[in-house]
């Protein structure tokens, strides 16, 4: 029950908004605290949607610009492959043959006198 005064209609009730206003707690640095790290946060949560966005947009030129242009090059690397075949298959039978030169000796251009030069027949003695 309130009790209310003739001159005031509603003295109990401002008395208790002072009251609650006085007892309700400011916001410390605990609160603060709390409000920087949710800042933050979302600060960082605004960066990743960013560098998201930034991914889906490289990746969709990726596929609709390098992709086809990368498809075109290997239609055009085949197509040079194709006639890089078609040149061995040409040419392959007419393979130019080769003989080895025969062998020459030294002695037929740089005659020796026999009498200076002894050959010498390999050793094979055995050491005991």
């Amino acid at each position: 029950m309130l009790l209310v005064d003739a001159d005031r209609p509603e003295p109990v009730r401002g008395g208790a908004r002072e009251l609650a206003v006085f007892l309700t707690p400011e916001p410390g640095a605990e609160a603060k605290e709390v409000e920087e790290t949710i800042e933050g946060l979302l600060l960082r949560l605004e960066e990743f949607c960013s560098l998201a966005d930034m991914i889906r947009s490289d990746t969709s030129q990726i596929l609709e610009e390098n992709i086809p242009l990368l498809k075109a090059k290997v239609v055009e690397m085949r197509g040079i492959y194709a006639k890089v075949d078609q040149l061995d298959r040409r040419w392959a039978p007419v393979a130019p043959t080769f003989e080895l030169p025969a062998l020459y000796r030294t002695e037929d251009y740089f005659p020796v006198d026999v009498g200076e030069v002894m050959p010498r027949a390999p050793s094979c003695q055995r050491r005991l």
